[in-house]
């Protein structure tokens, strides 16, 4: 029986195919991949981590900032998908009309992003952005401009590091972080 058994073994191994391990990108190739990864950040006026990362780290005329990204999985039309927003950096008068409208509502700018998709005929989006930092409770409301006009979206759910946003257009999207109304007193 052993005879038997080594006798299979070693005429598998005989007739078995040698297994090829595939050949190591040349350092050419590393820098070649690194430079097209560098020229599409720099094309998006994101950095080589924004830009992998599909995020916003640094916004022109906000001092500071709320990273904010989006990983996907995006809700169209009440059905999951595929789908991933692009965040992108807005202009710096976007930027500026965000800073005015926050202050009107007494409010702080976290970030604005310009969002854009591949998908352009939507009724509705859910997006799940990711906020580093921020916490279930805090009072954030999220405008979309519109015509020149910021028009608040409905925001569905505000976790840690996660604020979930339904949209029905593509757009410049601000964060803002505004105070908790408190109700008036009755009178006494």
């Amino acid at each position: 029986m052993k005879k038997l058994l080594a006798l299979t073994l070693a005429g598998s191994m005989v007739f078995s195919m040698p297994v090829l391990a595939a050949t190591s990108p040349t350092a050419q190739a590393v820098v070649a991949s690194t430079a097209t990864v560098a020229d599409a950040a720099a094309a998006e006026n994101k950095s080589i981590g924004e830009y992998l990362n599909n995020a916003v780290t640094e916004v022109p005329g906000l001092k500071e900032v709320t990273p904010l990204a989006q990983g996907g999985h995006v809700i169209i039309n009440g059905a999951p998908s595929n789908q991933t927003f692009s965040v992108l950096k807005p202009e710096k008068k976007e930027v500026e009309s965000a800073i005015a409208h926050a202050a009107a509502l007494s409010g702080k700018v976290l970030n604005v992003a310009q969002i854009n998709a591949s998908i352009r005929n939507f009724q509705t989006a859910t997006v799940n952005f990711y906020m580093e930092g921020i916490k279930a409770g805090q009072n954030i409301k999220v405008y979309q401009l519109i015509n020149g006009v910021w028009v608040e979206l409905t925001v569905s759910e505000i976790r840690e590091d996660h604020i979930i946003v339904d949209m029905t257009s593509l757009g410049t999207l601000a964060f803002v972080e505004v105070p908790v109304a408190v109700p008036a007193l009755p009178a006494q």
